[in-house]
């Protein structure tokens, strides 16, 4: 199990990884968040605009909103990729921790890796860890071309943040390096057809395409999110 100790050389780490990277952005937004607004992005596939989120605590208020259930329906996302209580899960673009703290919930002998570019999202979600006693939950600073996983993945987990990243193939390509044989990418996005999220929206197949490219095979399609996609896919 990940113990508080082993977090913060975790930190000390990959300290240095954020200092030398430009802190532009976290990979949500809160309009993923909500389904709503506009995302400030190009129109092309791998040129992003990046936001910034300063203000973790202000931030959190819009990504922790009660009402996000109804819709994002995380408990059930999470019971659908869950198959094993000591899985280790990395969440990259983890942010506040949507997503993170249930997956500790659903692992207790496992250990969760948030990972982020914003360093108040990693700081935020490192002391809510431990102000919710998730001792096998972690936040660890990510940089744009690599989330710096400090251990191999069963799983990796990405919400509304695939979009977000440049060069995805080569991107997933060398995040092979930091996974588990036969380890598991989980995407979840908003449909091209929704009325809700940013308004540059990448269609599944463009997904399935770039991670086939990538050297990963679409396993499962859940489909009971009423705004997303939820693809599954194996390492061969």
């Amino acid at each position: 199990m990940l113990v508080p100790v082993f977090a913060a050389a975790v930190l000390a780490f990959c300290w240095p990884v954020l200092a030398c990277a430009q802190v532009e952005h976290s990979t949500h937004s809160s309009e993923h968040a909500h389904g709503h607004g506009s995302d400030q992005m190009s129109h092309g596939d791998d040129a992003t605009t990046h936001h910034r989120f300063e203000d973790a605590s202000e931030w959190a208020r819009r990504f922790e909103d009660p009402a996000r259930d109804a819709w994002q329906l995380p408990d059930r996302v999470v019971s659908a990729l869950v198959d094993r209580d000591d899985l280790v899960i990395a969440d990259i673009g983890s942010a506040t921790g949507y997503f993170p703290v249930r997956f500790a919930r659903a692992v207790p002998n496992g250990v969760v890796i948030g990972a982020d570019v914003e360093v108040g999202m990693v700081l935020y979600l490192n002391d809510r860890a431990r102000e919710e006693g998730l001792t096998n939950l972690v936040s660890v600073p990510a940089d744009f071309g690599d989330p710096h996983l400090p251990q191999p993945a069963d799983l990796v987990f990405l919400c509304d943040t695939y979009h977000h990243i440049d060069g995805r193939v080569e991107y997933f390509r060398k995040l092979r390096s930091q996974l588990r044989p036969s380890a598991r990418i989980s995407v979840v996005d908003f449909r091209p057809e929704s009325p809700n999220g940013p308004p540059h929206k990448l269609a599944p197949e463009k997904v399935i395409e770039e991670l086939t490219a990538a050297g990963y095979a679409l396993e499962t399609t859940h489909d009971f999110l009423p705004d997303q996609y939820f693809l599954v896919f194996r390492d061969r």
